[in-house]
């Protein structure tokens, strides 16, 4: 039975009584917030920014423009160098730079500490296989320069005594340690009994793999070509130290690429220099010999305008012979798939600016596209396969065109020489020893020219190479983080108080919703038109086991709440004589007795003759209550074995009398509804003012319904916090289809902290509940069958539901039982 209606009132009181969960949500998630500060290992995150780009700034000075870009890296893209700094290559060279081949680790109390540059002890290889990588070896120092290695290699294995400082052989290697710091070790050893450090020979995978899951590149600013490189890791230091590392690598190797160009070009220009040095020694010797042997002095006598023009012929073949040279290298250079870009400037003549340099840079355009697309795509692609087929169309192209233009050097080759040939005959009429002369020193003039032009060539590249100045700028240095990232400690405390004040809230929203039972006085009417007699607040003390209060403190709360009910009595009928009052309730454990046997006493106070009669002989309790024997009674009194006389007891009280069940009879329904029960009952109106009747529970049994319907006050006994609001309809149908008009109710075992109801003149405290209460009830007119002998009834042992929740939070509670009303 869900709350469909809205009631602020009940919501907070079912906080209130919520109060020992949330505070234990509360608590719980407090505890598991500190359980996973204090047991996760803190994550820390070091970040470096960085503004990349390459500017060659020695040719713009020079104003070389050769059509190649040395540098090439004004046209690469920024994914590119993000994936560069990612991969395997560029990775290992971070493992070579920084001390991560070896690992030291410190154990504590609960986390593992690795003492990245701040290990008291270091490890040095001599040798090592692979299988003795990545595996942990466990130091103990024993004092004495000993220490002891522990490792797992599917068995434990165990080298004691080895010697500080000297080799120590493992199963495939060969090791020493050595000592930094013995105070640190000390006092480790010291907190941790057994072996307090380790240490992990790394493989460069497996510090290449982990560096890579941990490492980040954001692109910050496309126009600005600023990247954020970013490194997580359990010890801050290291995570500085790994940012500042691939920043300063990656600089690095971006300088060592853009340069490698001009690199190719000056070992092609050594390997030229040294051959033509070569051929400049020899003919210079060659010269000097000659002009010693042949005593020749004055070499200007010789027929200078001739040789003029035949020094320009060669000069004009030096340049085609330096052509043919490069376009040698440039064909061997696409036969082996080699670098071609860098030979460009060497080409010298038309064939630098024409077809040749034409086709050149068309590869290079293409290939760059294709590094692109390889940045979103793979080399089996379409897009990729389309640029590498365009790519060897264009080299296969460049061959060609190689080909022709070697067949056209060689015959402008050709044709020099063929002029150099006629010059040459001319030369010929010239005396002997001069034109020997000349022509030597001419080879001499051809061997330095060459020669210079690629000392020229040399220092113009040396110039453009040394003008090569990274634009890769760190804009923002990796600095040792203070605060770890994880886990963040706002967050997780945030987290954990979130999710115990929602399971508060939804505890709160559950009970509120499932709330069934009756708490106060004015529910009670929002349900039923019956006449709300009274309270009776809940008892803190232990009650007694003759149920009876009213005499032991008449002052106190709960007397005054039975005063105000008889009372109240007086407003329902106070014509004069002798009146009946039946008490009943739905179900046992409402606390019909207990409300029976103070109402009796306190009308007794009054001065008017009351007996209280036990007419519940399924499950009678008013013979315990004043603590007597139950030998007779109402059932021997209307079997006409015993006089009314014999049945009555006195009590302590004055003016009160009572009637005890007797033994228990098979046909107790029989018994109640016989013309001998009207009789006694007007026996009894005789002789007393009041005749007070504990009846049974009508929610199970219809036994007492007769006597209801005959008393001038018929009461409904409910509880606070136990009866369930479906228990009012049974209120409702005894008023209707039974005709009982003058039906009231008592609420029983209101608690008395929590708020005030008015009533009848008296103020009373009353408040919520909730209970989990097995219970068992029925309409009046649906009862179970009677049992047969002594023992046997309707009833079951009054029993609350156990659950675990239930355990669990009486383990708080300082009073276990219920002491708000005595159980019928």
């Amino acid at each position: 039975m869900l709350n469909e209606d809205f009631d602020f009132k009940l919501i907070f009181m079912t906080a209130q009584r919520s109060f020992f969960w949330i505070f234990l949500f509360i608590l719980l998630g407090t505890t598991a917030s500190f359980i996973k500060l204090r047991y996760t290992a803190p994550i820390y995150e070091s970040a470096s920014i960085i503004k990349v780009g390459i500017e060659d700034n020695a040719n713009k000075v020079l104003n070389f423009n050769s059509g190649m870009n040395i540098s090439n890296n004004s046209n690469s893209l920024i994914a590119g160098e993000m994936e560069l700094m990612r991969s395997e290559v560029f990775l290992e060279k971070i493992f070579n730079s920084r001390p991560l081949n070896i690992s030291y680790y410190a154990k504590g109390t609960v986390l593992i500490n690795e003492l990245y540059r701040q290990s008291p002890f270091s490890v040095v290889i001599e040798s090592i296989d692979s299988s003795q990588l990545d595996i942990p070896y466990s130091i103990l120092f024993n004092g004495n320069n000993e220490y002891t290695l522990t490792w797992e290699d599917g068995t434990t294995k165990k080298l004691p005594n080895c010697k500080i400082g000297q080799i120590v052989n493992l199963p495939s290697g060969n090791i020493r340690v050595f000592i930094t710091d013995i105070n640190s070790i000390e006092g480790q050893q010291k907190l941790i009994k057994k072996n307090a450090y380790y240490f992990v020979i790394n493989s460069p995978s497996s510090v290449i793999k982990s560096i890579s899951s941990q490492i980040s590149i954001q692109l910050i600013n496309p126009d600005a070509q600023t990247l954020q490189i970013k490194f997580k890791d359990k010890n801050p230091l290291k995570a500085a130290d790994i940012v500042n590392a691939i920043v300063n690598e990656f600089i690095k190797f971006d300088y060592n690429k853009n340069a490698q160009g001009a690199d190719n070009v000056l070992d092609f220009i050594d390997k030229q220099l040294a051959i033509e040095d070569l051929n400049l020694k020899n003919s210079e010797d060659v010269l000097e010999d000659f002009k010693k042997t042949n005593k020749i002095i004055n070499p200007e006598l010789m027929a200078n305008n001739t040789l003029t023009r035949i020094n320009e012929l060669e000069n004009q073949k030096i340049i085609l012979d330096l052509d043919m040279s490069v376009l040698d290298k440039l064909e061997e250079n696409i036969k082996s798939n080699k670098d071609i870009s860098s030979l460009i400037p060497i080409l010298a003549g038309q064939y630098s600016e024409g077809i040749v340099s034409n086709l050149i840079h068309n590869i290079e355009a293409l290939e760059n596209d294709k590094n692109q697309m390889l940045q979103q795509a793979t080399e089996k692609s379409k897009a990729v396969i389309s640029v590498n087929e365009r790519i060897e169309k264009e080299k296969k192209i460049l061959l060609e065109s190689i080909v022709i233009v070697r067949e056209n050097t060689q015959n402008k080759q050709a044709a020099i020489s063929d002029k150099i040939k006629e010059y040459g005959d001319i030369f010929d009429s010239i005396p002997s020893k001069e034109a020997q002369y000349a022509r030597l020193l001419r080879l001499f003039s051809i061997n330095e020219k060459f020669y210079s032009l690629l000392l020229e060539k040399k220092a113009e590249y040396q110039i453009s190479k040394a003008g090569i100045v990274t634009n890769n700028i760190i804009l923002e240095k990796a600095v040792i983080p203070n605060v770890p990232i994880s886990p963040n400690r706002v967050l997780v405390v945030s987290a954990f108080l979130f999710t115990s004040l929602f399971l508060s809230f939804a505890l709160i929203i559950v009970r509120y919703l499932f709330h069934n039972e009756i708490n106060a006085l004015d529910e009670v009417g929002q349900y039923t038109d019956a006449p709300l007699l009274g309270i009776v607040p809940k008892y803190k003390k232990e009650i007694p086991v003759s149920q009876l209060l009213v005499d032991k403190n008449p002052k106190s709360v709960i007397s005054e709440s039975f005063r105000s009910i008889r009372t109240n009595l007086s407003f329902i009928d106070n014509e004069p004589g002798a009146k009946v009052l039946a008490v009943t309730s739905t179900i046992s454990g409402e606390g019909k007795t207990f409300v029976a046997i103070n109402l009796a006493g306190v009308i007794a106070f009054s001065g008017k003759r009351v007996v209280l009669i036990d007419l519940d002989m399924r499950k009678p309790k008013i013979h315990v209550g004043f603590n007597v024997e139950n030998l007779r009674g109402i059932s021997t009194i209307l079997i006409e074995k015993d006089t009314p006389e014999e049945c009555i007891y006195k009590s302590s009280l004055e003016h009160l009398d009572f009637i005890t069940a007797g033994p228990i009879p098979p046909n107790p329904s029989e018994l109640i509804i016989s013309p001998k029960m009207i009789a006694f009952l007007e026996y009894l109106k005789i002789r007393y003012d009041v005749i007070i009747i504990d009846t049974p529970p009508v929610g199970i049994v219809t036994d007492g319904l007769s006597m209801i319907q005959l008393a001038d006050f018929p009461i409904y006994i409910l509880r606070a916090n136990f009866s369930k609001r479906i228990f009012i309809q049974n209120i409702n149908k005894l008023i209707e289809d039974n005709n009982i008009k003058r039906l009231s109710v008592i609420l029983n075992g209101v608690e008395s902290t929590r708020s005030r109801y008015g009533y009848g003149g008296y103020g009373y405290r009353y408040g919520y509940g909730y209970g989990g209460y097995g219970y068992g009830y029925g309409n009046y007119g649906y009862g179970y069958g009677y049992g047969y002998g002594y023992g046997y009834g309707y009833y079951e042992e009054d029993k609350e539901t156990k659950t675990l929740m239930g355990d669990i939070k009486n383990l708080f509670k300082f009073n276990k039982k219920d002491k708000s009303a005595s159980k019928d």
